[in-house]
């Protein structure tokens, strides 16, 4: 699913591109369908259908596309389908995600529907991650809860609170800290209008 292209100029193809280059800074947001390269600094918000950060790239907004490549640095939020952060890519605050593939840092809080894929060069320390399927093979601190499957892979490293269903830890995997099972949260049941009545009464 992820490439991991070191090269993010060739990431973005489509015909309707905003290049912000390395010398320059913008402060603004983008809306659109198109695609936004950044290279140099952007003070915005940004919400169109992909974005890529470049190595000498920052960010200091929240994102929202289908698809984002980070490989400089974000300080903010996305929420966005696919995310890959590249091992020159860093970001702080929150990801909510479909699928996400970390190879630099995270710090903050990660949400993701379907799979968090931790790489060996990948360094998160989250308040709470959350998704399906994990997989670590690099480093984790925080809170994480996996509703399917925790894997910890040979060079992989978890440490904190661990809520999960499934685990699987290969030979040579560091696990450190309190663990317990994961239970899908009930559904809430909508009370009989007699007994709300009779509770407002009393």
């Amino acid at each position: 699913m992820f490439k991991g292209n070191q090269n993010t100029t060739t990431n973005t193809t489509a015909k309707n591109i905003t290049y912000i280059a390395k010398e320059i800074e913008v402060t603004g947001d983008f809306n659109g369908k198109g695609a936004v390269q950044v290279e140099g600094i952007l003070n915005g918000n940004i919400s169109v259908t992909s974005v890529v950060i470049g190595v000498n790239g920052v960010v200091n907004g929240t994102i929202k596309a289908t698809n984002v490549i980070v490989n400089g640095k974000l300080k903010g939020s996305i929420l966005c389908d696919t995310l890959e952060v590249m091992s020159n890519g860093s970001v702080t605050d929150e990801i909510k995600v479909q699928r996400v593939l970390i190879s630099g840092k995270v710090d903050g809080l990660i949400e993701s529907k379907n799979e968090i894929n931790i790489d060996k060069t990948g360094v998160v320390n989250a308040t709470t991650m959350t998704s399906r399927n994990i997989l670590v093979d690099g480093s984790f601190k925080g809170k994480v809860i996996s509703s399917e499957l925790l894997e910890i892979g040979n060079t992989g490293s978890v440490e904190g609170d661990i809520t999960v269903k499934n685990i699987k830890t290969h030979e040579g995997g560091r696990l450190l800290g309190s663990m317990q099972l994961y239970t899908a949260p009930k559904p809430i049941e909508d009370k009989p209008n007699s007994e709300l009545e009779e509770k407002a009464k009393a």
